[in-house]
């Protein structure tokens, strides 16, 4: 795993947790549309902070992953992610210490790959693996 990159939170409200967040961390976010997400129905916003970005994401459509999470969970951290080089690889390397994941490939999306750990097998915690496109930063 090459860093930590980002914990993402589900929320219900996208506008009322960017106000939220917004007066609390005293920035503005980048607001992303479904384009920038691997599942469809997905919106949200992302604030970077540091080394590191904190992204809300909510959905209208109710058989979305994020809808389904809110509905058993509530609102919160669905995710932490970390970039890696080559997930492939380090799908293989986490699936060998134990590790299972909610697809058997990484999926696409606009800024490269990426593929999350069942939180089962990570205490609760989804993990998200992402490979970005050759050049692209995602801080």
């Amino acid at each position: 795993m090459k860093r930590f990159v980002d914990v993402g939170i589900a929320v219900t409200d996208l506008d009322v947790a960017v106000a939220t967040y917004s007066h609390m961390l005293g920035t503005s976010p980048r607001m992303l549309g479904p384009e920038h997400y691997a599942y469809p129905g997905l919106k949200g916003a992302r604030f970077y902070i540091g080394n590191a970005t904190i992204s809300l994401v909510a959905s209208d459509d109710s058989r979305s992953p994020i809808a389904k999470f809110i509905e058993t969970r509530g609102e919160g951290v669905n995710h932490i992610s970390f970039e890696v080089t080559d997930i492939e690889q380090d799908m293989k390397d986490m699936t060998a210490r134990g590790v299972t994941f909610l697809t058997r490939r990484p999926l696409p999306f606009p800024e490269g790959q990426v593929v999350f750990a069942h939180p089962k097998s990570t205490h609760g915690v989804q993990v998200a693996l992402v490979q970005p496109e050759p050049g692209l930063d995602l801080l």
